[in-house]
Parts: C-alpha cells; structure tokens; sequence
C-alpha cells in the first residue's frame, strides 16, 4: 500500500486548509458543538462551544491545544491525531519561515549587492528543499501525543482504559525544572498533579501541563492568596507540601438547583448557559487569547471582577458567581452577555 492510501490526512498546506479540514473531522462526527464540549471535558479537555464555533469560523491557524480537544471529543484515531498535529507544525513552521524572509527582505539595503543576491536566488516556481525536523524531537512529539489521547480512552463498550502513569522516581522533584509551565510533560508534571489532587482539585494525573493543569493552578492560587501567574514555582509547592486544602467544589446536581432557584423565569437557559460556558465547574478558569482570565460558572473576566469590586478568591464562589449572573441577566432580561453558541 503506497503512503497516499494509508495517510487519513488529506494534504493541505494552508491555515485555510487546515481549518477546512478540521471542521470536515468534526462535520464526519455528527455531533453538536454541545455535545463536543462534553465530551472534551470527560476526556480532560477544555473545549467551550463557543471557542469551538470561533475556532471554526476563522481561517488562521488554531492553537494547538484546541485542535487536540476537538481532535480528542470527535474520537479521531492516535494515527490521525498525530498527522494532523504534525500538519499543523508544518504549516506554523512555514508561516514563521515566511515572515522572516518577508522581515529580511523589507530590512535589506538596496544596492550591487542586493541584485547579486537576487541573480543566485532559485528560478521562480522552485522551492528550497526542507529540513525534516531530527528524530528523537519527532519522537519526543509522538509519544507525548500519544501519552495524552491515552489518557481516556473509550473503547467500544464504553468503559474508559487508563494509561499507566509514568514512573516516577522516589524524589519526584529531583531534576525537575524551578518552574513548571504549561506545554510541559513529564513525571514532574505527574508529580505537581498528584499534588493537586491532594489538595482537593479534580485534574487529569497524565503527566501534560494542559489547560486544565493550569486551570486548576491558578484556582490554588487565588484561593490561598497566591500570585495567580498559572505556573507552578517553588512558592507553590511549599504551599502544596502543607495540609492546605481548597475548599470542597459545589457538586453539578447542587450548582443547578441553586441556577434553577436564582433564574425562575428561565431555570433551563440558566443551566444551558453556565453549563457551556464552564461545564457547571465552580472553579473553571480560562485563559483567553489575550492572556486575560475568565473566572467561575459565568465566567466572568479579571476586568468585570474587578469592576464588582472582588477579588479571585470570591469570584470562585459558586453562591457569587451565580448571584452575579443574576444582576447581569436583571439588567437585560435575557443571557445575551454571554456568547455561547451550541
């Protein structure tokens, strides 16, 4: 079999393209933007409805860990996963690589030498050969892929197989970098996880620095007076060693009876808009494009945090998250603050 027939990736080299292309994946799933969110969220992934339509809509290139959650929801083989992650560094790579020729070129001086330099450059229509990236960096890419879609993985019965954690070595914090970050993996990682978890967080112990790491990152730190940077420093971990526990999350069946008593004249959007937003999670925090952070069941940004007056801390508490949705619907009437197609 040649490598066309047993390639599942269509060939695209356009942010274009590659947008087509994923939003064909999901089209081939047949499921809602809802029901995507869902099922990122089971599989430890953060993937709103509306980050998902907006992702969709646009003809740049998405951020990786985006792909990866849709990628992860709509139940795409490893085999394909990693092509379509390397078809995106291919892509990334290439817009880079022409924005320097475009920056160097705006940057040369004109002259003798510039037209010599033209006189050697190769014909039109010719394209410079690549250099492939060296093995053990596309090996290191490949098995940190697969070690995150075999996090969850949903057999046809349904049940869920875990991956073995990686082995961690008796001082798990020996080697391990003074600060941890996001886009990390390793038993370093794993160790700051279980740490988490320790600590009354609900995170997927797989050993990546995802989004949901850093989420629930940030949470610890405003609820213990932290700065919130999403990193994991020194400060932290001292913080981690002691007996500090966060304070026991609302539980989904509670948060929509509080939503179902707060909103009477429309319980059901209520719990429709706060589920998509952070998937009923009292300490859902997302971190936007601009570096800005969303904090709660709304979601509301450091800015409206701020302009309520409050802190992070408070910002997490169910009761005054709800309770500030509240002021907001009473104003309008509706949920139409909140963008959350699905």
């Amino acid at each position: 079999m040649d490598d066309a027939a047993r390639d599942p990736v269509p060939r695209v080299t356009t942010a274009g393209e590659y947008v087509a292309l994923l939003r064909d994946v999901r089209r081939r799933s047949g499921l809602t933007y809802r029901e995507l969110a869902r099922r990122a969220s089971a599989a430890g992934h953060w993937l709103p409805p509306s980050t998902l339509a907006t992702m969709l809509g646009r003809t740049t290139l998405p951020r990786e860990r985006t792909v990866v959650a849709l990628l992860a929801a709509c139940g795409t083989p490893e085999v394909e996963v990693v092509r379509l992650l390397e078809t995106r560094r291919d892509i990334e790579a290439g817009l880079a690589e022409r924005g320097r020729e475009e920056s160097d070129a705006a940057a040369a001086p004109a002259g003798p030498s510039t037209a010599v330099a033209a006189n050697i450059r190769p014909s039109v229509g010719s394209v410079p050969p690549r250099t492939e990236a060296p093995w053990p960096p596309r090996r290191w890419l490949r098995l940190a892929l697969l070690a995150v879609f075999g996090v969850l993985t949903v057999g046809a019965s349904g049940a869920l197989r875990p991956l073995a954690a990686p082995t961690v070595h008796s001082s798990p914090t020996d080697g391990c970098p003074a600060v941890l970050r996001q886009g990390m993996y390793g038993p370093c990682v794993l160790n700051l996880q279980d740490r988490l978890v320790a600590a009354g967080l609900t995170v997927p112990a797989d050993g990546w620095f995802g989004p949901d790491t850093t989420s629930r990152v940030m949470v610890f730190q405003a609820l213990g007076g932290l700065p919130v940077s999403g990193s994991a420093d020194e400060r932290l971990f001292d913080e981690l060693a002691g007996d500090r526990k966060v304070p026991a999350a609302w539980p989904e069946d509670r948060v929509g009876k509080y939503l179902r008593r707060m909103f009477p004249e429309d319980p059901a959007g209520a719990v429709r808009v706060a589920r998509c937003l952070s998937g009923l999670d009292p300490y859902r925090v997302e971190v936007a494009e601009d570096g800005s952070r969303r904090w709660g069941l709304f979601q509301f940004s450091d800015v409206e945090v701020s302009r309520f007056g409050v802190d992070r801390r408070r910002a997490l508490d169910p009761g005054w998250n709800i309770g500030a949705a509240r002021e907001v619907w009473s104003r309008t009437g509706d949920f139409g603050h909140w963008n959350c197609p699905g």
